[in-house]
């Protein structure tokens, strides 16, 4: 199968990106496929080897050139974290050219990106999310607005990941700076109750044919106070527990849980739903990440291994949705 892989991208998430890509063609190429890298460059351009590339419009499939030069492929796999990638317009643009793409759809993408949509749509079924309260950076927060909060709180980007921009803060006078922080990603922002000694927990997930699985629990032992950029990608001490070390019975509920989430936003190819568990064992749903970290040591990866499926066989069932996808989008439009 020759596979268009997708990495780099125009937000802030570009090099973890690019490193995620790396594995993904990898296990791809292992597996007999024929990978075929386009780098999204932070500009917006598409390239292969610093060839840059053109999209033609057409009917009823769209074309991508290289020169005079059309590339054939059969599936894009886009391996692009954070806005221009992960939030539905690759998604929207594969399935106006009637390319096969794989992951989750426009509609899932978009929503699981803004994590207040996800978290208004997750807590109306019932489903336990932390306290929380949206800014616009037309009026951005005070320390009155955020007094039933209380201290810490995590001030974030509403629509990016790998904790680009996040800032915990602990006192009033701190609020300010974190804010423009995250505004300088995102004009709408979140502040969430920060959970003293809070765990994370993560669950793998996988969506075929309307069925959504789950692998086995792993627990986020962050390097420094929390799990910011650094602790996750620069941070020797940070670890990756699986399984997490909890009862069954609340390893089930949590993975019961994360297929729930998933179902609830329509998703479809695979994800990494993200949870915080109190001392008492209380836990909160946090996100739904569409486009997970993907290299060998991400716990996405790690998960799936762990629960007894390889990488290999990840990649094929994913690859199998998106043709299944493909195909039911075809039909409905015909």
């Amino acid at each position: 199968m020759k596979i268009l892989l997708l990495s780099g991208g125009k937000s802030a998430e570009h090099d973890v990106s690019m490193v995620s890509a790396v594995f993904v063609l990898s296990v791809l190429e292992e597996s007999g496929h024929c990978v075929i890298p386009v780098e999204i460059g932070r500009d917006g351009r598409w390239s292969i080897e610093d060839t840059c590339l053109d999209i033609h419009s057409g009917h009823p499939v769209w074309k991508l050139l290289r020169g005079d030069s059309e590339i054939d492929f059969d599936v894009v796999f886009p391996v692009l974290h954070g806005p221009y990638g992960e939030d539905g317009t690759v998604q929207g643009l594969c399935m106006m050219a009637g390319w096969p793409c794989a992951g989750a759809d426009v509609m899932t993408s978009a929503i699981a990106m803004n994590k207040i949509t996800t978290k208004e749509l997750v807590s109306s079924r019932g489903i336990q999310v932390v306290p929380w309260k949206s800014f616009r950076i037309q009026s951005p927060p005070t320390p009155e607005d955020i007094v039933s909060l209380g201290y810490p709180v995590f001030v974030k980007p509403v629509r990016m990941g790998s904790s680009v921009g996040i800032s915990r803060v602990d006192s009033p006078d701190m609020l300010e700076s974190a804010a423009d922080t995250a505004f300088r990603y995102d004009s709408l922002i979140l502040i969430e109750s920060g959970i003293e000694k809070a765990r994370e927990i993560e669950v793998a997930l996988l969506s075929e044919s309307g069925k959504v699985s789950s692998s086995v629990a792993g627990e986020v032992i962050p390097g420094l106070q929390w799990y910011d950029y650094t602790a996750k990608y620069d941070c020797e001490e940070s670890k990756l527990i699986i399984p997490a070390p909890i009862p069954e019975t609340l390893s089930a509920e949590i993975r019961s849980c994360a297929e729930e989430c998933f179902s609830i936003l329509n998703g479809s190819g695979f994800a990494r739903a993200d949870f915080l568990l109190e001392r008492g064992g209380k836990y909160y749903f946090n996100e739904l990440n569409t486009i997970p970290g993907f290299t060998d040591i991400s716990m996405f990866s790690r998960l799936w291994n762990a629960t007894g499926v390889s990488s290999e066989e990840v990649m094929s069932r994913i690859l199998k949705e998106a043709f299944r996808n493909h195909s039911h989008t075809e039909k409905v439009q015909d």
